[in-house]
Order: C-alpha cells, then sequence, then structure tokens
C-alpha cells in the first residue's frame, strides 16, 4: 500500500479508502489483501485515481478469478486495454473479456496480447472493445491467437483508414466502406458483416485473394477465420459479449463454489486477520 501510495500520490481519506478496499477484498475474494494492493500499483501507473481504482478493481479480481490468471497481470492488461481503447475504469472491460474467454478459444493473457498490439488502432477508430473481442474470438478459433491475432486486425485497421491501392481495389469488390453514406462511422462490427456478406459465394481462392488484398499477407489468415466462421458461431460469440454484463462475476462466483475455492476464501481471510 506505500507503494500504492508513492505511485498515486494519495493520502489522508483516499490512502485509506483505497487501503479499506484492499483488505475489504482480501478477506472476501479467492485473493489477499496484499495481491489485491499489488494489482492497485498497476492501476495506480496507469493513471487511475482513487476513486476508479475502489470502483475498479472488483471487475478486475473477478475477471482474474474466473480465468485463472495472475491477479497483478490482469491488472496490467485491463489497464492497459482500458487506456489503448480510450475507456474509464469500469467493470465492462473485465465482463467483455470474461465472456469472449469462455465462449472462445482463447483467454484473458493472449486477448492482453492480441490488445497491446490492436488496441491503440482500434481506440483511435473508435472501434468499440465488444466488436474487437469478437473478432479476436473468432480467430482464436481458427487458432490464431496472442499477437498473431492483434497484427492481423491491426494491419486491417490501418489499411481500412487509409486504403492502399490493392486494398482499395479489395473493399470495392466487396462493398466495404468505413462510414456510412451521413460520414458517420461504421462499427467494425458492421464492417465484418459487410466482409462476411461480400465473401458469400466466392470459392477459398478468391476468398484468399481479397482477404490479402485487404489487410495485407500478415492479415490475410485472420481476416479468413472471421469471414469463414459459421453465421452460428459468428452470432453465438457476438450475442454473448453484446450481452456481458455481469459475466466475470458470475463465473467467478460458479469457479469458487466448491470445496477448494471455500478454503481459498478462508486462507485470504485469514491473511486478513493475520
Amino acid at each position: 500500500m506505500s507503494s500504492v501510495a508513492s505511485i498515486s500520490g494519495a493520502t489522508g481519506s483516499d490512502f485509506t479508502a483505497l487501503e479499506t478496499k484492499a483488505k475489504q477484498m482480501g478477506a472476501t475474494t479467492a485473493f489477499s489483501a496484499t495481491e489485491a494492493a499489488n494489482a492497485m500499483e498497476y492501476m495506480a501507473m496507469a493513471g487511475w485515481k482513487t476513486t476508479d481504482m475502489v470502483s475498479g478493481i472488483d471487475g478486475i479480481m473477478n475477471l482474474a478469478a474466473a480465468s485463472g490468471a495472475d491477479l497483478a497481470q490482469t491488472s496490467d492488461i485491463v489497464t492497459d486495454g482500458l487506456t489503448a481503447f480510450g475507456m474509464k475504469a469500469s467493470e465492462r472491460f473485465a465482463d467483455v473479456m470474461a465472456a469472449a474467454s469462455a465462449n472462445a478459444n482463447t483467454n484473458v493473457e493472449m486477448m492482453g496480447e492480441t490488445f497491446k498490439y490492436v488496441g491503440a488502432a482500434a481506440g483511435a477508430m473508435g472501434y468499440s472493445i465488444e466488436d474487437m473481442a469478437v473478432a479476436t474470438g473468432l480467430m482464436a478459433n481458427a487458432g490464431i491467437k496472442g499477437s498473431q491475432a492483434g497484427t492481423a486486425l491491426r494491419s486491417t485497421i490501418t489499411r481500412l483508414a487509409k486504403p492502399t491501392k490493392e486494398a482499395q481495389t479489395a473493399m470495392d469488390a466487396l462493398g466495404l466502406t468505413v462510414t456510412n453514406s451521413d460520414g458517420s462511422m461504421k462499427s467494425f462490427g458492421t464492417i465484418m458483416g459487410d466482409m462476411r456478406k461480400g465473401m458469400q459465394g466466392m470459392t477459398e481462392d478468391q476468398k484468399a485473394a481479397y482477404a490479402a488484398m485487404l489487410g495485407g499477407q500478415e492479415a490475410m489468415s485472420g481476416l479468413l477465420a472471421i469471414a469463414n466462421a459459421s453465421d452460428e458461431d459468428f452470432n453465438k460469440l457476438t450475442s454473448a459479449i453484446q450481452d456481458s454484463s455481469g459475466a466475470a462475476q458470475e463465473m467467478a462466483a460458479i469457479k469458487l463454489d466448491n470445496l477448494q475455492g471455500d478454503v481459498t476464501i478462508l486462507k485470504s481471510g485469514l491473511e486478513g486477520l493475520g
């Protein structure tokens, strides 16, 4: 907590609020107060204020408990992701990651690695975390994960924003635009849907050619994963992520609803008692 105070500059009632929250988390969750304080360090380094840390740590701890990931690492991933996407501290980011990891072949660490590469580009275009999570999940289901997925998405977003000659040719052929008729930006989810529609009925060779033209060689396999996903898988993942409110808390509760979970929470509470 002294480290948190030195980084965040919290003093007086602010420091007391943070210390009290860390102790509360230690007594009531699978993580100790010390681990909660370590998570707060990453929040402080990301520039979070006391109110942000107090309100945001629940979602991060639920996400870590639900996924089985290290708490401090999860905090680092979430704070970095929120900054990249230009989002404020909230549980929404944690819920989206929890839903994506539960409904696609990926996990929090791999999604964090993906967002490390694509987050800033997506945030600059105003693309939502929900749409990027859907794209990440569909790629992960085809074995394209971590930095590979992030590089593919970043390359695609860059070429959509400033198309090369061949990218523009592919966009014209597939009927893709990044803006609506009134000049407003389309969501990345809409663009994915348009691309899937534009590639319907094409041979695999044609799809591969347009995917390479649209996103470049390094993005081709990722775009094909999105294009070739069945409507059922696409709609199921999209629905799960859009309706993910409370997902991290619910998953954490289910995972700890057993004897091992009870023992884990008891150990956490004993550290607080000590």
